[in-house]
């Protein structure tokens, strides 16, 4: 223990019949150097002092102790400083598992309210205990949100159905199918059920590039079968009015058991209007599949039509029925319910906004919530996704995502509504309904299970925007959807 020769004499530690023994107040402190107790040079000697030992009561003493001989100037990092650090790595990750994860907990507390309770209380009490630490608190916290994430990718959602014979004669149309959602459904529905499906994307060579990835699963997976399931590729640009009319020339011929408008984008604001002088994240998302369903419907009368739509269709009534003063202080951009007569009249002709996205998606929704009305033989189902990875988002890509952290399901779990949509007969499909459906298309959320379209508290008749108010423009919106397709889709 005895300093280096080079040292300067003020350096050196004193003798040790001159050094303090047992008192940490005596720490003597010089410009790098620590002269620390002679008791406390070994560990196991600081267990021994008078200071630290022989009155139980100043436990804490003996921690300061221990701090104080260790914690030196360069020695290691405080403990306080590790402690900050894992409270902000946790809130972070709760933090982006409560903003991601929305679309699951919202529908999991609605179907399982009492459960859901004494889970919370559950928490709170072994949270709140002297049972753990600090290091197993948040051990448990991790370990509770990693078991929410299974609950809602595994356990929770509604099982699939069985492959059948019937299946195997159908053949679905899919937008969007080269990659994501559009392509995880297609892949499914093909390996998995023998479905023929129609790829419809806009580059030809990725178009060509799924559909081979699907039709090499295909053929190494159900060999031997007579009939197997195929992938068709064709070219369809949904800015065009003119290449829909073309896709759906390529379809005659074709028996279509189901069409899902699924293609869709994350538009930036201030887009131009295209050639039709409208919003072309309105024309690609909503207007060019209402063409392309219409031109389906007029041979294939019961048919199926899937739309994935998305949750944040619920931002056109939230921030509504938002307390006055929350309004005052953010005025939300969107009109109330979002397409409303102002922006089936003005804003559809005008550049994207920061609702674009939100619009467009309603849009679906109200489209899914009329088409039994207008063509009673066939059925429509609106998709609530939510959060699934993709590549929507640049922030999605990367070499550590959001589905990588569970904040997001992957697409092989996140097409499960999908894949429900499509494969349910029609009663399974309303089954989950508290009443017997005959208000036109239905919603399907994240589970699998069918609700009633704007049923949620925020969409409410004392904001003027309850199930009679988006009924009445989902009407509307049908009329002037029909009345500019007519008036651009020749051109």
């Amino acid at each position: 223990n005895r300093p280096p020769k080079d040292l300067a004499p003020h350096q050196r530690q004193p003798p040790n019949d001159q050094r303090p023994q047992g008192d940490c107040s005596l720490i003597k402190k010089t410009s790098n150097i620590v002269a620390i107790p002679a008791t406390i040079h070994n560990p196991h000697n600081l267990l021994k002092s008078t200071h630290c030992t022989r009155n139980p009561v100043r436990n804490i003493s003996e921690s300061m102790c221990l701090a104080k001989a260790y914690n030196s100037k360069g020695d290691s990092i405080p403990r306080s400083l590790v402690h900050g650090a894992a409270n902000v790595a946790m809130f972070l990750y709760t933090f982006g598992f409560l903003f991601f994860r929305v679309a699951e907990l919202i529908p999991l507390v609605a179907h399982y309210p009492l459960q859901c309770l004494s889970a919370f209380v559950g928490y709170v009490v072994i949270n709140r205990s002297t049972l753990l630490n600090r290091s197993a608190k948040r051990i448990f916290h991790f370990i509770t949100l990693l078991g929410i994430i299974y609950l809602v990718d595994h356990h929770i959602p509604k099982s699939l159905p069985a492959p059948n014979k019937d299946n195997a004669s159908k053949t679905v149309v899919i937008t969007g199918a080269n990659s994501g959602v559009g392509f995880e459904t297609a892949r499914q529905l093909a390996v998995d059920y023998g479905m023929n499906v129609v790829l419809g994307c806009r580059s030809k060579s990725k178009c060509d590039a799924a559909a081979k990835i699907i039709n090499d699963e295909i053929a190494s997976s159900r060999a031997g079968i007579s009939k197997p399931a195929r992938a068709t590729p064709l070219i369809v640009d949904l800015a065009d009015f003119g290449s829909v009319n073309s896709f759906v020339s390529q379809l005659q011929g074709m028996d279509i058991d189901v069409l899902l408008n699924n293609a869709g984008f994350l538009p930036s604001p201030n887009m131009p209007v295209n050639q039709y002088g409208l919003d072309p994240s309105f024309t690609s998302m909503h207007l060019s599949h209402f063409l392309l369903t219409e031109e389906l419907l007029k041979r294939n009368p019961s048919m199926r039509v899937v739309n994935t739509s998305s949750g944040t269709h619920h931002f056109c009534a939230i921030p509504f029925a938002a307390p006055e003063f929350i309004r005052r202080a953010f005025p939300p951009e969107q009109n109330p319910g979002c397409v409303d007569e102002d922006f089936m009249r003005n804003k559809i002709k005008t550049e994207t906004d920061s609702a674009a996205y939100i619009q467009a998606k309603i849009a679906n929704l109200m489209h899914a919530v009329e088409i039994p009305r207008r063509h009673p033989q066939s059925t429509s189902v609106a998709i609530d996704l939510g959060w699934v990875g993709t590549h929507i988002q640049p922030f999605m890509e990367g070499i550590l995502t959001p589905t990588d952290l569970g904040w997001m399901r992957s697409a092989s779990v996140g097409v499960l509504p999908v894949l429900q949509a499509i494969l349910l007969s029609d009663k399974e499909l309303v089954e989950d309904l508290d009443r017997q459906w005959t208000d036109g298309g239905v919603v399907m959320n994240v589970f699998g299970r069918s609700e009633e379209p704007f049923s949620r508290p925020w969409w409410s008749e004392s904001v003027n925007l309850g199930k009679s108010r988006m009924f009445e423009l989902s009407f509307m919106l049908w009329d002037v959807s029909e009345a500019l397709i007519q008036k651009h889709s020749k051109k």
